[in-house]
């Protein structure tokens, strides 16, 4: 490593300067001799085994105490910056150099400046009870919150590691009267429209049933579980968003293929309604179906957590 001296000259070195100038002169007896120079043969490690430098060696240390050989001496006592006219002399790693501290990131500030931002997706979930086969032994667990809270779960924090806040209820709704479960939903899903007015996106999410077996597509060398959209097409019950919502559906579904080609399975036009005659916002997706893995279902879940920041950040941009 390499370091310039850069002190201003006392008297006392000025005079020890001079006497070891001439000290060299007379006794090497060459007219453009310089103290850089008997750094750099002396203090560089390339030592001369002759006369002069062992003469040099011992004035210098007779008269100023020093061995310029002795790097760390020499540094100790001082060293002005003209006598060496600029240049450069090699330093013993032995002398310590500052340690560059690392950039600090307030973590809690971040969370902070996070917590600030509009709530931008919610989730529910029709029927709670909805599980993995694989990981239950059984398609629904009843009165509790199944496997699909858990992959509403994964949503939210892809979300979150893309700067965009989401929000969970895991309000029962299916337990203990089933049939009744897309009536009591439709009271969650008023609140969360007037709780939360930033809303870009309402998730219902479910998982699929009655399929014979799983179907899965490879994303980045790994098994996924497949998407599907249901959506309302207004025959059966009127809603004015329907257009809406299906479009929205589709503009999902279109980003997920060119992202994920196989992920989805299908946007499916339905007679029913499914809330979505709440708000033009509202969408109900379906990830995997009961003989999925929950793995299967948490890659899918991340793929589509990436797919609704990128549209919502792209949203806010606009």
């Amino acid at each position: 490593m390499y370091r310039k001296f850069k002190q201003r000259p006392q008297l006392g070195q000025r005079i020890s300067v001079l006497l070891l100038s001439f000290v060299c002169l007379v006794g090497v007896g060459i007219g453009d001799f310089s103290y850089t120079k008997l750094l750099e043969s002396g203090l560089g490690g390339g030592v001369r085994k002759n006369q002069e430098s062992s003469f040099i060696r011992g004035a210098a240390k007779f008269l100023f105490g020093i061995d310029p050989q002795d790097l760390p001496g020499v540094l100790k006592k001082g060293l002005p910056y003209c006598v060496t006219k600029g240049k450069t002399a090699m330093v013993s790693s032995a002398v310590k150099q500052p340690v560059e501290k690392t950039l600090f990131i307030d973590e809690s500030f971040l969370k902070e400046e996070f917590a600030k931002k509009p709530i931008e997706v919610a989730i529910y979930h029709t029927h709670n009870a909805e599980t993995y086969i694989p990981l239950h032994g059984k398609s629904r667990d009843e009165g509790k919150n199944g496997g699909i809270t858990v992959v509403g779960e994964e949503i939210v924090k892809t979300l979150a590691q893309h700067r965009v806040r989401a929000v969970q209820d895991l309000t029962i709704h299916d337990y203990p009267d089933h049939p009744t479960s897309y009536i009591k939903s439709k009271v969650t899903a008023k609140r969360l429209l007037e709780e939360y007015p930033d809303l870009k996106i309402l998730i219902d999410l479910h998982r699929d049933a009655g399929i014979a077996e799983k179907q899965t597509v490879i994303i980045d060398g790994k098994q996924a579980a497949k998407l599907l959209f249901v959506m309302g097409n207004g025959q059966r019950i009127p809603n004015p968003h329907w257009r809406e919502n299906y479009a929205l559906a589709r503009q999902i579904a279109n980003r997920l293929d060119e992202k994920y080609p196989g992920l989805v399975k299908a946007v499916r036009l339905k007679d029913g309604s499914y809330n979505q005659n709440l708000s033009p916002k509202a969408v109900l997706i379906e990830v995997g179906s009961d003989k999925n893995t929950l793995d299967e279902c948490l890659i899918a879940a991340h793929c589509l957590g990436e797919v609704l920041a990128e549209l919502i950040q792209e949203k806010n941009e606009t």
